[in-house]
């Protein structure tokens, strides 16, 4: 029976999904982040279906999101966009730890994926762990620095002001950098990578994802080691059709 445990893991909150009887034993383990104004419990389905297939999923809420909501006004948390990614990849340490302290994980088998948002934070993540055996991005994108533009003019046309100097601004910009997965493929170092689009996603540009996949190919990116999945007529939406073959993806290399 599949069950589904709801802890603090170091004042995260987070879903554990996994089989019952193998609930705190060693497993091959994916952590899955959701995407903005979303929650954990949200990615329940996607949980389910690597957890009856053996496997345990993580479902952390992210700053100011499910359980970690402090504040209410969507304008604020839009703002606060980066800061949320970054503190994902704090979290994500943290959960990693916890899992090897308590010896959670089967053979160090542990991938991450996420939708949106949270497959930004993938694309991130990949530029600073190592121990990282497999990804995937369900409509994000692995280009920082073009979507934080593309956010900041997005802001700039809703109206909302920016309490930012453009000096700021352009600092916030270079700091991203260091997490633009598309300007440093080399960290991906062979890792097997799972990407999915909608074709008619107007929220990630799914243009990010065909550029993204472009630039692997013209690098030589081994084939067998990437798929790219995309959906004609499909927005910012993840069909249970992507949902399947992110579980089959993650069978195979995780």
């Amino acid at each position: 029976m599949i069950v589904i445990d709801n802890i603090k893991i170091k004042e995260i909150p987070t879903l554990i999904v996994a089989e019952q009887d193998q609930l705190n034993h060693p497993l091959p383990t994916l952590i899955y982040f959701h995407g903005f104004t979303s929650a954990k419990e949200q990615d329940l389905a996607q949980a389910y279906l690597l957890a009856e297939k053996g496997y345990r999923v993580l479902l952390p809420d992210s700053m100011h999101h499910g359980n970690r909501q402090t504040i209410s006004d969507p304008n604020r948390i839009q703002l606060d966009f980066w800061n949320i990614v970054l503190q994902n990849l704090d979290d994500l340490q943290q959960l990693y730890l916890y899992l090897k302290e308590h010896d959670l994980l089967l053979e160090d088998r542990i991938g991450i994926a996420g939708t949106s948002m949270g497959g930004i934070t993938v694309a991130a993540a990949l530029t600073q762990f190592e121990w990282i055996k497999t990804a995937g991005l369900m409509m994000g994108s692995a280009k920082i620095s073009d979507m934080a533009v593309y956010l900041l003019k997005g802001i700039e046309q809703q109206g909302i002001e920016i309490p930012m100097t453009k000096e700021q601004i352009d600092d916030q910009l270079q700091s991203l950098k260091a997490i633009d997965l598309s300007h440093q493929l080399e960290k991906l170092n062979h890792r097997p990578i799972f990407l999915w689009h909608g074709e008619n996603d107007h929220v990630v540009p799914f243009e990010h994802s065909v550029s993204f996949v472009e630039a692997l190919k013209n690098a030589h990116y081994p084939e067998d080691r990437y798929q790219y999945i995309t959906e004609p007529n499909r927005d910012h939406k993840v069909s249970l059709e992507a949902k399947l073959a992110l579980r089959d993806w993650l069978l195979e290399h995780l």
